[in-house]
């Protein structure tokens, strides 16, 4: 026979064990919930996250647009899509585009920036525009402006956008100033066209962007104004 206190400290210890129990439960449970609602809101905070880069900028940090980069730093494509005054969307061809072109066509690219700036200006568009911006038309097809002032044409296909002969394959890769669309193909400037810069691509005045081309046209000013000075 169970003597009471044998049986007393049987009972206290299954008491023990149980508040234990339920205390590591109720900490596991909790820490599973904190782990859920914070990875809930870092999934939150990153899909809402303000882009931290301009166009260029991460164009020159995606590893499958590398070419891209590289040809984008022989032109002022570089700098105008570092500029944060104005809102952009580039078409971005991936390395695989690329090399689709033919050597020798690509070659005498890179050995002509006149004729190289004309086609990767001809990917760019002085103004941001979402995938959904296309998707919302009335129209299927039709044509945007490009920085160097040719005419690009699109079509929509049910979800799938085109420009010219290429297909977005990611859009809406977010910048500070404007928006990426990843295409499988590079386009080229059709045979009639000529790249007209735009202020904007053509860098202002004496190829000065914004503020240093006001700041240049100050000088002349003061320094015309101190020569008149002198000789009156």
């Amino acid at each position: 026979m169970v003597s009471k206190k044998l049986f007393s400290a049987v009972l206290a210890t299954l008491v023990i064990l149980s508040i234990v129990g339920s205390t590591v439960a109720f900490a596991q449970t909790s820490d599973v919930a904190i782990a859920t609602a914070n990875a809930t809101k870092n999934a939150t905070s990153s899909a809402t996250a303000k882009p931290k880069q301009t166009i260029a900028q991460i164009v020159a940090n995606t590893p499958n647009l590398k070419t891209l980069a590289r040809l984008m730093a022989k032109t002022n494509l570089t700098r105008d899509l570092n500029l944060t005054l104005s809102n952009y969307t580039l078409f971005a061809p991936t390395d695989d585009a690329f090399a689709k072109v033919d050597a020798s066509t690509l070659a005498n690219l890179q050995n002509n920036t006149t004729a190289l700036s004309n086609v990767l200006y001809y990917h760019a568009i002085p103004a941001k525009y979402l995938k959904s911006d296309f998707m919302k038309k009335n129209e299927t097809s039709g044509t945007l402006k490009t920085l160097n002032q040719l005419l690009l044409p699109f079509s929509v296909n049910g979800t799938t956008l085109k420009v010219d002969n290429a297909t977005v394959a990611k859009a809406d890769i977010n910048a500070t100033n404007g928006v990426i669309h990843v295409i499988d193909s590079v386009i080229i400037p059709p045979a009639t066209g000529t790249a007209t810069a735009s202020a904007t691509a053509s860098g202002g005045f004496l190829g000065m962007p914004g503020f240093e081309a006001l700041y240049a046209v100050a000088g002349l000013l003061v320094v015309a104004y101190l020569v008149i000075r002198r000789r009156n």
